[in-house]
């Protein structure tokens, strides 16, 4: 405390206060956010967290010596997290404290997609700079980003459209854009006597995604194809049996390409699955200034949106696109607590 007082009285009472108030809030804020989510992403990557959550306690010597991993790396990470109170130790093993188990079941999706988007975030300067450009130099990484974003939305958007497909007696369901097929894996536990189809644009995922029904033995239940779903009119005859089609989070990367492209995959849809429902879930961009006024993660979210060729709008926009592709009925319900919506489009 004397050498406190005695800062304080050299540099005076102000200055110490703005340094105190500036240091929390870019450490909170910013630089412990990066350093603490990279963490997390490679003791995910490595298993440790996997490993944590099946193992009471993980001794991370035996650990690191079965995954060859270099120990003096992984000792200061893990001593790290146990700092911040993501850990316990005791003696060379560590365990999810209750902080950092919600972390890891409730947060799982999110750190993928964060990690799926890794690199286009690491790469702001030379984008900036003109040196490379997304889409020709870079990408995301689809099967994070497919994984992570069906963890995320069977959190509460795969229940609600289950409740709508149930109450309606749907018993074969097409999903457009299916990533790994989380969504329709979820389906079939869900209703045993339930049939789907799904179609991704992203081969990687598609291939985790035939991996995954394998383990789950739905193989026979489930069909997942790598097809570009602005090109549904080459979709095999077999589909014709669809009974409604779903749609998370697709349909602003091809507005991204244009009003014309999303409008003609939503006519090509009504042309070849005529009367059959299109269930759409939609994010839904507010105001920089409501954002402003709300901040959450809805920011990054955007943000991830807008440096990798997609375009969420807002809702009026949906709307209007949606009458402008030929919809006759259009039923909506706004989630404004997710900055999304669900369009029930006939």
């Amino acid at each position: 405390m004397f050498e406190l007082a005695r800062t304080v009285r050299r540099f005076g009472l102000p200055y110490m206060l703005r340094l105190q108030k500036t240091y929390r809030a870019g450490w909170d804020e910013m630089i412990r956010g990066h350093l603490e989510t990279s963490t997390m992403h490679a003791l995910l990557n490595v298993g440790l967290i996997d490993e944590m959550q099946k193992q009471p306690r993980v001794d991370i010597g035996e650990f690191a010596a079965r995954a060859n991993l270099e120990i003096k790396v992984l000792q200061p990470l893990c001593e790290a997290f146990y700092s911040l109170g993501l850990f316990e130790r005791d003696g060379a093993a560590y365990s999810l404290s209750e902080k950092g188990r919600n972390v890891a079941e409730v947060l799982r999706g999110w750190l993928d997609v964060c990690y799926g988007y890794s690199e286009v975030f690491h790469s702001l300067e030379p984008l900036l700079r003109k040196q490379m450009v997304y889409g020709r130099d870079l990408y995301r990484r689809p099967d994070y980003v497919a994984r992570g974003s069906g963890e995320m939305e069977q959190q509460l958007f795969f229940p609600m459209v289950n409740d709508i497909l149930s109450a309606r007696g749907f018993r074969c369901v097409l999903d457009l854009g299916c990533g790994d097929g989380t969504f329709l894996r979820h389906l079939c536990a869900q209703n045993p006597d339930i049939r789907c189809f799904g179609i991704d644009l992203a081969p990687a995922a598609v291939e985790e995604g035939n991996r995954a029904l394998r383990e789950a033995g739905l193989q026979n239940r489930i069909s997942l194809r790598a097809l570009d779903i602005s090109k549904i009119d080459q979709v095999s005859s077999d589909l014709q049996e669809i009974e409604a089609a779903t749609v998370f989070f697709v349909l602003h990367e091809l507005l991204y390409f244009g009003e014309d492209v999303l409008l003609d995959f939503l006519k090509s849809f009504r042309r070849l699955f005529p009367g059959r429902p299109l269930i759409a879930f939609e994010a839904v961009r507010p105001p920089a200034e409501e954002l402003r006024r709300n901040p959450g993660i809805a920011i990054y979210y955007f943000l991830y949106h807008d440096l990798t060729q997609q375009k969420p709008v807002d809702a009026a926009t949906w709307t209007q696109l949606f009458r402008a592709a030929g919809f006759a009925s259009i039923e909506e319900r706004h989630l404004d607590f997710a900055r999304a919506a669900i369009y029930i489009l006939n």
